[in-house]
């Protein structure tokens, strides 16, 4: 009798071992399921904020409906904070640029070194290379020099970008919300380079190479932007005023983020 009944308590724990066991091995199974899942849903993510892309529709208007909209927006830019007094500047910027003060060079002295916020470095080494200092621009810590044939030079001081993500400063027009804004600098020749940034995080990010867009979608050279406004955080109207004594041109130029 007691042989039995212990052959049914074998038994018994037998089978509860085996369930244990079947179970453990389906949750494993649906663990080892959820894995994938989880990682291509984060990849799909990752790689579609870096497709995200921008594009420009530009329509040519007449001044009529240019001024319509420049009256409806009530034009009103945000005005940056420029600095060019050499003295008042050099105080601000202090351990972050080193300037050869020449008396020569009045109230332009030149660019020796710089040492960007984020640990980066710049040295003009080439004498040939003078970039004289023009204007400091606090809320965008942004450096202005000009170069050679008065060609504009620009360091964003806090990630050591230079003029063609930079830009000059005066080319600056902000959207309404400063979701995007026009951005530009002299080359040195007779047009200038105009591009668009957006706003990300904190920071200014070139999305669009608007000259070069634009020519391709009108077959014009935008080489000088005479007057400019925003109508809405996409939308962006423009005078093209680079051929002298000629009507200027007016366009409209929407932003297309895919």
């Amino acid at each position: 009798m007691k042989s039995k009944f212990f052959q049914i308590f074998l038994i018994t724990l037998f089978a509860l071992q085996s369930c244990k066991k079947e179970t453990e091995q389906e949750n494993l199974s649906k663990t080892e399921v959820r894995k994938p899942k989880d990682s291509v849903k984060s990849i799909i993510v990752e790689e579609s904020k870096k497709e995200l892309q921008y594009s420009i529709e530009v329509e040519k208007i007449d001044s009529l409906e240019y001024l319509h909209f420049a009256v409806k927006n009530n034009i009103n830019k945000k005005k940056i904070t420029k600095i060019t007094d050499f003295n008042q500047a050099k105080k601000l910027l202090k351990g972050i640029i080193e300037f050869d003060e020449n008396p020569d060079y009045d109230n332009h002295p030149l660019v020796k070194k710089i040492h960007f916020r984020n640990g980066k470095e710049y040295g003009n080494t080439n004498e040939y290379d003078y970039y004289s200092f023009i204007a400091y621009y606090p809320e965008e810590d942004i450096l202005l020099c000009e170069g050679g044939h008065t060609t504009d030079i620009s360091f964003n001081l806090k990630n050591g970008k230079e003029t063609e993500e930079t830009g000059n400063p005066d080319y600056i027009n902000f959207s309404p919300s400063g979701k995007f804004r026009l951005n530009g600098h002299f080359g040195g020749q007779e047009c200038s380079s105009y591009f668009i940034q957006k706003k990300i995080d904190d920071d200014y990010v070139k999305t669009i190479q608007l000259d070069d867009e634009f020519e391709k979608l009108t077959k014009v050279w935008l080489c000088i932007v005479g007057e400019s406004f925003w109508a809405d955080d996409n939308t962006l109207f423009l005078t093209e005023s680079s051929e002298f004594g000629k009507a200027k041109k007016y366009f409209k130029v929407k932003i297309i983020e895919k």
